[in-house]
């Protein structure tokens, strides 16, 4: 009778050491988690190649609105240096709305980048876009297109799909679903598609359907490490956050966290231009706060 107690009790005691030791257990890969952040958001491009210089090894990346464009620029090829690849999106951006502009008497500028990856629709913001377009006013916003962008990203993905990339890859967005919204977590299908509906904001784009919106007004996916984590547990999750606020998560998540905060006031629109003192400026912001962040925790 006593050996049959002690047969349970021992299994118990040995499952309970092997949960112990899961939870300690040294990350099984690092992952790059990218927060929404608008024009702000550029700072993403500059905090990866301070990554990428520390020679820090990532294994996948999950990204929500701006953090799912230079996300999805990354993962699709990490080997590209990212301010050109980026700066090779816009331009194409640019051409199409040029093209536009020539069959559809709109404006010659490269209207609405700037709305397209901005996370808010205030009426200053909205001015500030119409400045850079050459448009004026709030009105100029409603002609922003969101197919255009869609196109934009499908050129440069080249029909690229999510679970082909060279680092696996995950964005969110929120689907429209009897009445309410659902979050969709993208791991599989048309990368242009699920990139382009992270960033879809209804405020700023003209005829997009709502089927499918950028997720940022959700505090937990707006720096998504909850999902990250629940994506690729166990992980070492290097958070990337543009926001004013700090990453919102349980602490008892599987997963190491490591989030980089990265300051500083919004930059005008004319940063996503990828060329010029402003891009200089947030692009060099994301890049020293990434790589002092990364000394501190070395120097530990």
């Amino acid at each position: 009778m006593r050996a049959r107690l002690l047969r349970p009790l021992a299994l118990l005691a040995l499952l309970l050491t092997a949960c112990a030791g899961g939870r300690g257990r040294a990350p099984e890969r690092t992952c790059l988690v990218l927060s929404v952040g608008g024009v702000k958001g550029l700072a993403h491009l500059g905090a990866i190649d301070a990554l990428k210089a520390r020679g820090e090894r990532i294994d996948c990346v999950v990204g929500t609105s701006m953090g799912a464009v230079v996300g999805s620029l990354y993962a699709s090829a990490p080997q590209e240096d990212l301010r050109t690849r980026y700066r090779r999106f816009y331009a194409e951006y640019a051409r199409q709305t040029r093209d536009e502009a020539r069959t559809r008497g709109l404006a010659s500028a490269a209207v609405g980048l700037a709305a397209v990856l901005l996370s808010g629709g205030s009426a200053a913001l909205a001015a500030a876009v119409g400045a850079l377009t050459g448009l004026g006013g709030l009105g100029s916003v409603a002609k922003l297109d969101h197919a255009r962008f869609e196109r934009t990203l499908a050129v440069e993905f080249a029909g690229a799909r999510i679970e082909s990339l060279p680092l696996p890859f995950a964005t969110l967005y929120q689907r429209a679903v009897n009445g309410g919204l659902e979050r969709v977590v993208a791991r599989e299908g048309d990368l242009a598609h699920a990139v382009a509906a992270s960033a879809n904001n209804p405020l700023l784009f003209e005829g997009t359907d709502l089927k499918e919106l950028d997720p940022g007004a959700d505090r937990v996916a707006a720096v998504p490490v909850h999902d990250a984590c629940a994506l690729f547990p166990h992980a070492r999750l290097l958070t990337l956050n543009v926001t004013s606020e700090p990453a919102f998560y349980g602490r008892d998540l599987p997963c190491e966290v490591v989030e980089i905060r990265i300051g500083g006031a919004e930059p005008p629109p004319e940063a996503l231009e990828g060329e010029g003192d402003a891009f200089e400026r947030i692009y060099e912001a994301g890049f020293d706060a990434t790589r002092a962040a990364l000394e501190r925790q070395a120097s530990r």
